[in-house]
């Protein structure tokens, strides 16, 4: 017999009123699993956050201050999170059976939490902020020692975890990203929103110089060895990015003579993301590593063709719906591109693979796989204990 219904909270102290990354899918996994059916000794859970924004109105929300949003207070709202997530998360979460974090974040003296860990970026490459890197090296091993289990989100940052962290295989659990099946599908006839915002058609689209592994020199490299007609006919856009890298890569644009075939999109409005895969010619990611790869996946959900580089975790993603080219072989990316040129079979075959394969993935099976294991973990071996 059940003493006590399972109660569970979910730390989303990260959560912020513009989100991106880690953040995207820390709202689109509480929306989901708040929309799951669950067992009868489940208790509504609780999410930690210090914003109502992007959450469905039915969760029950215990509310934080706002001095941890980051877009208001920077690197304020950094130190109070790592304040509060080491000395007042414990108390406030001692009296659920489960706390998940959708991050790396956590606390240091709690005993009843899941962290989820996307990639280990910091530890692979020594461009990421030293702070960064002295928190994952350091401090998260010891956080993970703490946690019940841990969540990667693909198996390559499970087998990245295992390697340079050296922690046990059977307490890393892999749940895939899903994406937003609403707003990224495919649509028979393709609009003409990007053309007639930032006048650019029948172009290669590249999204995020963030940091250097992005490897968006070689990328330009490969660009410039299209013929001029090439070039002109197909350009480059490129859409967001961080500072300083993407200043780099515009003074490279300059230095190799690409403005006039190179387009930045510094910021597009999210309600036009969608057409701006519908509109490419193709997505062309070469990234030198990644912890899952969003932009291949809501790509192909779109119908737009995909060029990726060998990197693990985006083939774990893409399989066998891309054009794959080896990321370190200038010759190799502008072959794959100019296949797309050339090559409208093609094209139209990646689309109809890449629509297929994105059919695997969604954020209601992101929560189902993740309500799953909460059920194996926690609530059957608790509700055994009652019986």
């Amino acid at each position: 017999m059940i003493k006590g219904k399972i109660k569970i909270a979910l730390n989303a102290s990260m959560l912020d009123n513009s989100p991106t990354g880690v953040g995207i899918y820390t709202y689109n996994i509480i929306n989901s699993l708040a929309k799951l059916n669950w067992k009868n000794e489940y208790e509504k859970f609780t999410v930690f956050t210090p914003t109502l924004s992007f959450l469905e109105n039915k969760i029950n929300v215990f509310k934080l201050s706002n001095l941890m949003l980051s877009s208001q207070y920077g690197k304020i709202a950094a130190i109070i999170r790592f304040l509060w997530n080491t000395f007042f998360y414990p108390f406030k979460s001692k009296n659920y059976d489960l706390v998940i974090s959708t991050t790396t974040h956590g606390s240091f003296f709690a005993n009843n939490q899941v962290i989820t860990i996307h990639d280990l970026l910091s530890l692979r490459f020594n461009t990421i902020s030293p702070h960064q890197r002295f928190y994952f090296k350091y401090l998260l091993p010891y956080l993970m020692a703490k946690s019940k289990f841990v969540i990667a989100i693909s198996e390559t940052t499970k087998q990245d975890i295992i390697k340079y962290l050296n922690f046990p295989e059977e307490k890393i659990h892999v749940i895939y990203n899903g994406y937003d099946n609403n707003k990224y599908c495919f649509v028979a006839t393709k609009s003409n929103k990007i053309a007639d915002k930032y006048g650019v058609k029948n172009y290669f689209l590249a999204i995020g110089p963030t940091y250097p592994h992005k490897n968006f020199e070689i990328l330009l490299s490969a660009y410039t060895k299209l013929s001029t007609a090439e070039q002109l006919n197909h350009p480059l856009v490129i859409v967001g990015g961080k500072q300083p890298y993407l200043n780099r890569i515009k003074q490279l644009v300059l230095n190799i003579g690409l403005s006039t075939s190179v387009h930045f999109l510094d910021y597009v409005p999210d309600n036009l993301m969608p057409a701006l895969y519908h509109e490419a010619l193709a997505l062309i990611f070469p990234s030198l590593y990644e912890g899952f790869g969003m932009p291949p996946l809501e790509a192909m959900a779109c119908g737009c063709p995909v060029i990726a580089s060998t990197t693990p975790a985006v083939i774990e993603v893409c399989e066998n719906a891309a054009l794959y080219i080896n990321p370190n072989d200038e010759d190799d990316i502008t072959k794959a591109l100019q296949k797309l040129i050339n090559n409208d079979s093609l094209a139209q075959q990646l689309s109809e693979k890449g629509l297929a394969q994105a059919q695997k993935f969604s954020w209601a099976k992101t929560a189902q796989n993740l309500k799953t294991l909460i059920e194996k973990q926690i609530i059957l071996p608790k509700t055994q204990a009652y019986v």
